[in-house]
C-alpha cells in the first residue's frame, strides 16, 4: 500500500468517525437540535402578504433538523465504502459550505447568543471565527480525500495497474 493510499484511508476513517459522532449527537435530542436550527434568524419578506418571517420558523426548522443528522451519517458511511467515497466527500463539502454560509450570515446579523447545535446540545454561544475555521478545515480534509482518489485513479490508468479501491 502506498503512503498516499494509507493517508487517504486514514483521512476517510477520521472524517467518517467525526461525522458519525456529530450526527449521533444531534439524533439524541432532535427537539433541542430543532431549537438550535430555529436560532438562525433569517428574515425574509413574504411578497403576497407583505409580512416579514423567519425562514427557520416551523416547519422548516424541524425539516432541516431531522434531515441534517441523517445526511451526516449517510455521508460518513459513504466515505467508508470504496465505491461511494467520492459521493460521501462531495455531500460533506456541500453541507459544510452551507453551514459556513449560515454561520457567516448569522454573524453578519449580529446574533451574539447563537447556539448552532453543530455537535449536539450546547449552552455556550457559537464562536463564529472558530467554528467557520473548523468547517474550512473539514472542507480541506474532504477536498484532500477527493484529490487523493483522483490521484490514485490517474496513477492506476497511467501505469496500467488495476485500481485497487481502498
Amino acid at each position: 500500500m502506498r503512503s498516499t493510499q494509507f493517508l487517504e484511508w486514514n483521512l476517510r476513517i477520521a472524517l467518517a468517525v467525526f461525522f458519525l459522532w456529530s450526527g449521533y449527537e444531534k439524533l439524541q435530542d432532535l427537539s433541542a437540535f430543532t431549537k438550535s436550527v430555529g436560532n438562525f434568524q433569517f428574515e425574509w419578506k413574504v411578497t403576497w402578504s407583505g409580512e416579514t418571517r423567519n425562514f427557520f420558523d416551523a416547519p422548516t426548522d424541524a425539516f432541516i433538523a431531522y434531515l441534517v443528522p441523517w445526511f451526516e451519517v449517510l455521508a460518513a458511511v459513504a466515505l467508508l465504502i470504496p465505491y461511494s467515497k467520492v459521493g460521501g466527500a462531495v455531500i460533506l463539502i456541500g453541507m459544510l459550505i452551507s453551514f459556513n454560509l449560515a454561520l457567516a450570515y448569522a454573524w453578519n446579523l449580529g446574533i451574539e447568543d447563537l447556539r448552532c447545535g453543530c455537535h449536539g446540545v450546547s449552552d455556550a454561544p457559537t464562536n463564529y471565527p472558530q467554528k467557520i475555521a473548523s468547517n474550512f478545515g473539514l472542507i480541506y480534509i474532504s477536498s484532500l480525500i477527493l484529490w487523493l482518489v483522483w490521484y490514485h485513479r490517474r496513477l492506476a490508468s497511467e501505469t496500467g495497474l488495476p485500481n485497487v479501491e481502498a
